[in-house]
């Protein structure tokens, strides 16, 4: 089995969604971090890993949308993109196209 085929398949899932689903950026990206967070840092090559880390930040920097009683009204993706501006959702979104062609 090819080093890395698992770290592979997951962005090269992250892009075709990023590249054919329907909605704005945002939604695609919404879609694009499912398969993004399923991977481990140990799976991706070394020289990806702070980039990797950085666009899952990205992606969560608001953290959830939670009320004063601890009810969460959506999780931190959610309320991260809904405040994102779309200008903002490309260049995130042409980071991980960015890796993917690193990984080849």
């Amino acid at each position: 089995m090819p080093r890395y085929r698992r770290c592979r398949e997951k962005f090269q899932s992250a892009l075709r969604r990023l590249a054919v689903a329907e909605g704005d950026v945002r939604e695609r990206l919404r879609g694009a971090h499912w398969f993004l967070r399923q991977l481990s840092e140990h799976e991706i090559p070394p020289e990806l890993r702070k980039e990797w880390t950085e666009v899952l930040q990205l992606l969560t920097a608001r953290g959830p949308d939670v009320a004063p009683d601890g009810t969460v009204y959506s999780n931190a993706v959610v309320h991260t993109l809904s405040g994102m501006r779309n200008s903002t959702g490309r260049r995130i979104a042409e980071r991980i196209y960015m890796m993917v062609r690193a990984l080849g």
